[in-house]
């Protein structure tokens, strides 16, 4: 499972951004996050379990318990409901969207092709990557 979920992070895809970055929400991302929960297709992926990933500007980090470390950028389109979130990566788009509500940040994203998901959940067979942070003190 660890193997396939780190080849889909580096595979290659090609597509398209939100159509804008709003600074405001950008600079409510700031800071670092610590992964609560790490599900892709349904089922929990231990070794992202107390991962930390950390907003700059409108660059993420990404760096795992144990593994490789992940740098990219990131593109938002707050204009839309759920928002949007591309984490841009140098050889894919993440497609996905985000909630941010107080201290606690979600995300879902699909790994491969051009669908972004519409839900906040991560089904078997999904291909759908669902991510709950907690704001690092």
């Amino acid at each position: 499972m660890k193997l396939a979920l780190l080849a889909a992070l580096v595979a290659p895809a090609v597509s398209a951004a939100p159509a804008s970055t709003d600074d405001s929400e950008l600079k409510k991302l700031a800071g670092k996050w610590t992964v609560e929960s790490f599900d892709f297709g349904g089922a929990p992926v231990e070794s992202m379990q107390d991962a930390v990933r950390e907003f700059k500007d409108n660059t993420y980090t990404l760096i795992p318990s144990s593994g490789a470390k992940y740098d990219g950028t990131v593109k938002l389109d707050a204009t839309t409901e759920p928002k949007q979130i591309d984490l841009v990566l140098p050889d894919r788009v993440l497609k996905g969207i985000y909630l941010l509500e107080g201290d606690q940040l979600k995300l879902a994203y699909t790994l491969e092709g051009d669908a972004r998901p519409t839900a906040f959940e991560s089904k078997p067979d999904s291909g759908v990557v669902l991510v709950v942070h907690k704001r690092a003190k």
